[in-house]
């Protein structure tokens, strides 16, 4: 056996031992036929016997590129699963999905495409019980990640780069250099395919890894260890910071505003002011979804105290105010127009508009037409509120935009907005179609939980006769 090999095995088999990840493991392996991905799923069946845990491979097709080309790639990646003899399974996500919501929201191929790709992640993690997801993360992933934060202006926690192990997912070849993985897949004559994407110079990591890496090696050639060191060393600082943050405690009202002590908050350093501000913003429960820029948080930094009540912060739908010895976020929700709405709901009954109402309450009995969810699945805080661009659940049959939903039902497009679509912070929990003659349906991740389960049941109904 190739030295290379020996130590590539030897360095994933450390991995798995330094995470105590056992022979009761199951790993989900996100597969996309490139050769990291390719050299991850060869690895982990070599020492999967060793280890003793079991594998399952997922190849997701984003949609992105023409039929004909993934129709291709699919033949290979099906010769490649009988060559190795580890059967793979498949996601579609509709062609052209991506890029069209892309166009409506603003946001960028990359950021929908890996937001597509976890959710289908976790969907068929959940569908085999498995315990893991295994991404083919290399250390070159890493540094690239790190150059781009940089130049994007990441604080600490951005530097540290990307863990090794979140929660389930975990990433075997983070230590391991591309160069590496090509001699090893080289030695054992691994088949893969290549993605024509990877060389496009329209995304971002694209054009870092083609046109700025290339520069920074001839000027620094020993970069990566560099990049490596500077990222321990925000680690280090991220530590210590988040040691000393620990004196300010964030609490929450009864209401769900978080909120912590505004002298505590003044005496600190300007950095662990922000990160204060961020942590409270992670905590409360009422907040908008969308992540508060820099700048906007920066402006109350260096707040210095007087006993007036006062807005510190206003925007992005929220205001941070002080009121007495406190410092509170505050949610300001603002309806658009006469044709459309959005609510922060708990328990109780809420008018939507002019004859459509939402109930919600706790039980443990179910009742028809009411759709139930666990409580604690949720991630607060629950919204209602009309249908928007982009807007998709996760069903027992993939990813559905909420689009093709609705033309599915038959639903006219000036009365879409009527539909009552409910969310927190995953994304769309339900879309509750029955008060309009249609279904309710309930995103996968939310079902099927116990009958004495505490719930939220929640209904909807509409009454288009009532006096208003």
């Amino acid at each position: 056996m190739s030295i290379t090999v020996k130590t590539l095995e030897l360095k994933v088999i450390n991995y798995f031992k330094k995470y105590n990840i056992s022979d009761k493991s199951i790993i989900l392996i996100a597969y996309s036929g490139g050769p990291d991905s390719g050299a991850l799923l060869w690895l982990l069946n070599s020492i999967q016997k060793e280890i003793g845990f079991s594998i399952h491979a997922l190849y997701i097709n984003h949609g992105i590129r023409s039929e004909q080309e993934m129709s291709d790639e699919i033949l290979k990646i099906k010769r490649i699963s009988e060559e190795i003899n580890i059967k793979i399974d498949y996601e579609n996500i509709e062609n052209g999905l991506i890029k069209s919501e892309s166009k409506q929201s603003g946001r960028s191929v990359e950021d929908l495409a890996r937001e597509y790709r976890y959710s289908l992640l976790e969907k068929i993690k959940q569908k085999i019980n498995a315990t893991h997801i295994a991404t083919g993360h290399t250390l070159d992933d890493q540094i690239e990640t790190l150059i781009m934060r940089f130049f994007q202006g990441s604080g600490i926690n951005g530097l540290g780069g990307i863990p090794e192990k979140r929660d389930y997912f975990i990433r075997p070849l983070m230590g391991i250099e591309k160069k590496e993985l090509n001699e090893y897949i080289k030695i054992n004559n691994i088949s893969f395919v290549t993605d024509k994407t990877n060389f496009d110079p329209v995304y971002l990591r694209n054009k870092v890894r083609l046109n700025l890496i290339p520069v920074i090696s001839e000027i620094f050639p020993g970069y990566k260890k560099s990049i490596g060191i500077f990222s321990e060393k925000m680690d280090m600082i991220r530590t210590i910071l988040s040691e000393n943050e620990k004196d300010l405690e964030v609490n929450m009202t009864k209401d769900g505003d978080s909120w912590f002590f505004r002298d505590d908050f003044i005496e600190l350093p300007a950095y662990l002011q922000v990160e204060i501000l961020y942590k409270s913003w992670d905590m409360w429960e009422n907040k908008p979804f969308q992540r508060l820029p820099y700048r906007f948080l920066s402006s109350a930094v260096g707040y210095h105290s007087d006993n007036t009540s006062s807005i510190l912060l206003d925007g992005y739908s929220c205001r941070l105010i002080k009121h007495k010895e406190m410092i509170i976020w505050k949610r300001v929700v603002v309806v658009s127009s006469k044709k459309s709405y959005l609510r922060v709901i708990t328990v109780g009954e809420y008018k939507l508009f002019p004859g459509m109402y939402l109930n919600v309450e706790e039980n443990t009995q179910l009742l028809e037409d009411t759709i139930w969810i666990k409580r604690e699945k949720l991630k607060y805080p629950i919204i209602v509120r009309s249908k928007m661009p982009g807007d998709r659940i996760i069903l027992a049959e993939g990813i559905k935009p909420l689009k093709k939903l609705f033309n599915d039902w038959g639903v006219v497009p000036e009365e879409r907005w009527k539909i009552p679509v409910l969310e927190d912070r995953t994304g769309v929990i339900a879309v509750l179609g029955k008060p309009l003659g249609y279904s309710n349906r309930i995103a996968l991740n939310y079902k099927n939980c116990l009958n004495n389960d505490t719930k939220l049941l929640i209904s909807a109904y509409y009454m288009e006769s009532i006096s208003e």
